[in-house]
Formats: structure tokens, sequence, C-alpha cells
């Protein structure tokens, strides 16, 4: 077979080529892949440090609450300048400066000056630029990647972080008893790797914003903002991401609270959030193939559904490591979920404010999100973990109340996107064809 004939043999019906023959996206998941195992070895290596500095676990419970605050007030105005810059830019700038900040934390532990202050500086500052190298990346993938995989690559992304969050923390305990420094230095590294991976994507990564005035932060902003609520679809996405999130946080911090209550070991915890962490990663490999069973509305539908039966299932169990299974199972429909949605969002989201848009939806999740284990970490103290996962419990029946109430907007959408496929392939224009920046 000629090289030509296995490229025809790679080609699909509509014209599009496999993910893994698209090179810009190669090189951005590849990147973000080192870049994101780097981030998880530093998410345990940081606790670990700033305890080895004779900090108490109150400071490094403050550590953790500076970092999610930067990440949740940082986002919209990261969805701004992820839709004023050159995305590509703002990447490249961001893997700079953190390589930069962790080889200054690096080089200050080495010189024997490491501080609790300069951890904490170096740790917000790193928050900020994630936040917007996030934006850059979630609005730059509609730039390289055709309409019709926009699905698929968000669920490799979803793949790509679940395992990170499985190999990172063993292999930050590992890197961290070589040294203290270590971790540090290769989460550095990373940053420099996916820094040359995003200097070699080739595809413009700028939004079209031909025209356009010049216009503050509130006023973009706002706009984003407005175009998330005058739209059905994104109010009914908004009210759904928002619950559910608290249900699934909730329910995780949840169970490690009550099995460490009931006197398992930091060995089983640490297996039993393995075995969570394992549900997600099964269910993004299998994104895809869920994708095509049912229509979305439907499978978000079934996706809660089953979520509220198995958290009930958990909740009963409570106490025993049995309690993982349920949660795992949960967890397995998520990343298809996740994927159809921001694959949609990006496929219907024009290019100019699509970064505004993926973070007020990014907000709604997160935020609640965030809120979860200060709220069941409450409940487990005064109340007890049956408490803490029934308002998880809770959570998920509004979440999927939620679904059902705008059952009728998301349906809509879906029929709306395909008549526009129609009309495309109609005059001769490929569903699946990538809009320029």
């Amino acid at each position: 077979m000629t090289a030509e004939t296995a490229a025809t043999a790679d080609t699909k019906p509509d014209g599009t080529k496999p993910l893994r023959r698209n090179r810009d996206f190669t090189l951005l998941w590849g990147g973000q892949a080192v870049s994101e195992l780097g981030t998880a070895v530093s998410l345990l290596a940081f606790p670990l440090l700033v305890l080895s500095l004779r900090g108490s676990a109150v400071q490094v419970g403050a550590l953790g609450t500076l970092q999610a605050v930067i990440r949740v007030g940082f986002m919209l105005p990261a969805g701004v300048m992820a839709d004023r810059l050159n995305r590509k830019r703002v990447m490249q700038v961001c893997d700079a400066g953190r390589a930069v900040l962790f080889t200054v934390l690096v080089a200050a532990l080495l010189l024997g000056h490491a501080s609790l202050a300069v951890i904490f500086v170096v740790a917000g500052a790193a928050a900020v630029l994630d936040v917007l190298f996030g934006a850059a990346e979630m609005s730059v993938i509609s730039q390289l990647v055709p309409e019709s995989q926009l699905a698929d690559a968000f669920a490799k992304n979803e793949a790509r972080s679940y395992g990170a969050s499985l190999a990172g923390p063993p292999l930050g305990g590992f890197l961290y008893g070589l040294g203290r420094a270590v971790p540090f230095l290769f989460d550095a590294l990373s940053y420099l790797l996916s820094f040359l991976a995003v200097s070699f994507i080739r595809r413009p990564a700028h939004p079209n914003q031909a025209g356009s005035a010049a216009t503050s932060l509130r006023h973009d902003t706002l706009e984003g903002l407005r175009h998330v609520l005058a739209s059905p679809y994104l109010r009914s996405v908004v009210l759904v991401a928002a619950p559910v999130n608290f249900a699934l946080t909730g329910a995780q911090f949840s169970t490690v609270l009550i099995l460490a209550e009931a006197g398992h070991s930091p060995r089983a915890l640490g297996l039993a959030q393995g075995c969570i962490a394992i549900g997600g990663l099964l269910g993004a490999l299998c994104a895809v193939r869920l994708q095509r069973l049912l229509p979305f509305h439907r499978l978000l539908l079934a996706a809660l559904g089953a979520l509220l039966a198995l958290l009930v299932a958990s909740t009963a169990l409570s106490g025993s490591l049995l309690m993982v299974a349920p949660l795992a199972a949960g967890l397995f429909l998520a990343p298809a979920v996740n994927s159809l949605l921001f694959g949609r969002l990006a496929a219907t989201t024009p290019d100019r404010i699509q970064g505004r848009v993926i973070s007020v939806v990014a907000l709604a999740a997160t935020g609640a999100a965030s809120l979860a284990p200060v709220v069941v970490g409450t409940l487990v103290e005064q109340r007890g973990g049956t408490a803490a996962m029934t308002t998880a419990v809770a959570a998920a029946v509004l979440s999927l109340a939620a679904a059902g109430l705008g059952r009728a907007a998301l349906r809509e959408d879906q029929e709306g996107q395909d008549d526009q496929e129609a009309r495309g392939l109609t005059a001769g224009t490929p569903p699946g064809t990538a809009r320029s920046g």
C-alpha cells in the first residue's frame, strides 16, 4: 500500500482525517499531557514542602484555598484575554512564565532561601497563568480540529487529565523522596516542553476580530454573560453543570473523610481515590463510542439518572471501602457528557466570543465544585458522613431536574445543529470544515 493509498484509507467519508494525523492538535495534546503530569506532581509536592518548612495543616489548607480562589476569580478575565489576544501567544507566555516561576522555586530550595512567602507567591502566580492558559487552550481547539471531531478532541483531553491525575501523585511522591526540589524541577521542564510543542503549531490562533472596536474588560465580560443568558441551551447547561459538579466533588471528598473516620489506612484511602479516577479514565477512553449510542439530551439524562442511583448506593455503603465502586461507576459517563458538551459549545459559538462563553460555563461548574469540600467537610464534622452524602444526592437530584425541565432546549439545539450540517452538505460545505481564526 502506497503512502497516498494509506492516507486515503484513513480519511473519513466527510473528508476529515483521524485526530492522530492532525499535527497541530497532536502537538497541543502531547505538550499538555506532559504539562498536566507536571502539575499533578506539584499538587502533591506543595503540601509536603509547606509541612517540611514547619508549616501547619492550616497553612497547607490556606495554600489550596488561595489557588482555588485565584482560579475562580480569574476565570472570566481569562476568557476575555483568550478572545482579545492571539491564543497561541497567550499559551506560550503562560508556559514560559510557569517555567520561570518553578525554576526560581527550585533555585530557592537549592540555595536554602525558600520560605512560606516564596511558596505562596509561586503557587499563586502559577494559578493565574494556569487559568489564562486553560481559557486559551479550550478556545483554540475549534481552530485546530474540524467541527465533526470536536467532541472526540475534548474526549481525548478528558482522558489526558484523568491519566495525569492517576500517575501524578505517585510520581510526585517518588520524586519528592529524591529531593525537595526535584518535583518542581520536573514541573518546570514540563512547561518548557509544552512551550516548545505550542511553538510548533502552525494554524492561526487568533479569533476573528476584524472591524471590532476597542472595548473595556467589563464590556467584554458582560458580552459573554449576555450570550450565555440569551441562549436557552447554554442556560440549561449552566443549571445542570453547577449542581452535578457539586455532587461529584462533594461525594468524592465525603468518601475520603468517611473512610478516614472509619479507620482505613492512608494507603487504602489512596487506592480508593485511584479507583474513582480509574472510572473517569475508562469513561474518557470509551467516550466517543458512548456518544454514538444516544443523542446528547438523552445521554445527559441517562448519565444523571445513573449518577443519582449510584450516589444513593454509595451512601448506603457508607464506611465500607465498597462505597468507592458506585462512585467510580458514576464517573464513567461523565467524560462522554463533558466532551460532547464542550465540543458542541465550541462548534456553535463564534470564535470571537468563544473564550468568554466557555469561561462562563466553566465558572458555573468549577465555582460550585469549589464550595463542595467546605460544605461537606462541615457536615461530616457536625452531622456525620451520611448527611454529607445526602447533600451530594440532593445536588444530583437538582441537576437531573434541571436537565428534565431544559430537555426541550437541549433537544432543539441538537436539531438546529443537524439542520445546519444538512444545509452545509447541500451547499457543498462539509460539516467538519474547521473555521479559520
